[in-house]
């Protein structure tokens, strides 16, 4: 494995080469990432079809999803947040701080397209509908559960993902083999999704779910909202935050939140942390 000197300076010159990557790039590797998270989401809520137990649930979804990841490290995608660690990159003066801003803007629109595109696709092959409906009535509790959630614990639970998210990136990238690699990145995943932080993509995927599960029972009750909250056991309040404007009122602080967690807590500060260690070369 790398020592923590030499995976901050790759951090620093990988990021930096992502960033600067060609635009068609970029996108498309944006729109596979947001996508492969889309797909950890799934298989986490497949997972854990009929497990009561919330510990048990949330310790077996969290290795399930932390696939998603996995998939987004293997194939070299751009996903939002461990892109945000290009900060390094930008403090280290190997690229400009407007580059590094519209690198993000990318990254972020391009993994909503790939999440949304997802979710439509995955909500038109009528699984979700398997099991009774289980899985997307579990989507439609946790996509109000997310827009009913206020600012400040959504910024704080988006600062602690990320610290996870960016930790699991940076020991991926320290790895020398794949199997190191798997096994970094599915505990410290899995920690973060079984402790219930906020991940601004995943919640692009889970969200975008929760919307099309709430208009699918809609059409069921026909269009009462009363009796959907009876038919789901979700408040008529909580039910009203579900809806476009719910959706960015979520994302807003879930997003400035995985950048503090990435950009600060873990990508440069591990770097100045480190940057002693460097060897004269990297310097």
């Amino acid at each position: 494995m790398l020592s923590p000197a030499e995976i901050a300076n790759d951090v620093s010159s990988g990021l930096k080469h992502k960033a600067t990557m060609p635009l068609l790039s970029v996108v498309i590797m944006s729109v596979m990432a947001g996508g492969s998270i889309g797909m950890g989401d799934i298989f986490w809520a497949h997972a854990t079809v009929g497990v009561e137990t919330p510990g048990i649930a949330n310790f077996i979804g969290g290795f399930a999803f932390s696939v998603g990841l996995m998939m987004v490290v293997f194939f070299g995608g751009h996903l939002f947040t461990s892109s945000v660690m290009s900060g390094v990159s930008t403090y280290d003066k190997k690229l400009s701080f407007a580059k590094m801003i519209s690198y993000w803007v990318i990254v972020w629109i391009f993994n909503f397209v790939g999440s949304a595109l997802i979710a439509y696709m995955y909500f038109r092959s009528e699984l979700p509908l398997k099991y009774g409906g289980e899985i997307l009535m579990h989507f439609l509790h946790l996509g109000a559960g997310k827009t009913a959630l206020g600012v400040e614990p959504a910024f704080i639970r988006g600062i602690f993902c990320n610290v996870f998210v960016c930790m699991a990136v940076w020991a991926a990238m320290g790895a020398k083999d794949t199997a190191g690699k798997v096994l970094a990145i599915a505990f410290i995943i899995a920690a973060f999704v079984a402790s219930g932080y906020e991940h601004c993509v995943a919640n692009m995927f889970i969200i975008s779910m929760g919307l099309l599960a709430k208009a699918y029972y809609l059409v069921q009750v026909h269009g009462d909202i009363d009796a959907l909250a009876a038919l789901s056991h979700i408040s008529v309040a909580k039910l009203s935050t579900l809806n476009i404007s719910g959706f960015f009122h979520n994302l807003a602080p879930v997003t400035a939140g995985n950048i503090v967690g990435g950009v600060f807590f873990v990508g440069i500060l591990g770097f100045i942390a480190n940057k002693p260690d460097f060897k004269p070369k990297d310097v």
